[in-house]
């Protein structure tokens, strides 16, 4: 178990996480810290525990969004199209490979 050192809205806090996770929980804080920057901007200062229920709730509203929008299941679409076209590519290659012999 790897331990991570994370700094969201000013201040660091350590988590455990698995070993090689720690780039990722970085990148995740690091989304986290940007929204904190962006309340602490537009509203000013928040105690600790509504600061993290709010950026919660950003998030949770993002994530919404997105899904009405079709973007999580839009992906899911793109990517089983695009493994499709990509079996039908192969088939092409390998019949094509098979007329050469």
């Amino acid at each position: 178990m790897a331990i991570v050192s994370l700094k969201i809205g000013g201040r660091f806090y350590k988590f455990s996480c698995n070993d090689g996770q720690e780039i990722h929980m970085r990148e995740l804080a690091d989304i986290v810290d940007k929204k904190a920057e962006q309340l602490t901007k537009s509203i000013g200062f928040m105690q600790e525990g509504q600061m993290l229920a709010m950026i919660c709730l950003l998030l949770a509203e993002e994530k919404n969004k997105m899904e009405r929008q079709g973007g999580v299941e839009g992906l899911e679409t793109i990517q089983t199209q695009l493994a499709e076209h990509i079996a039908a590519m192969a088939g092409k290659v390998s019949a094509l490979a098979d007329s050469l012999q």
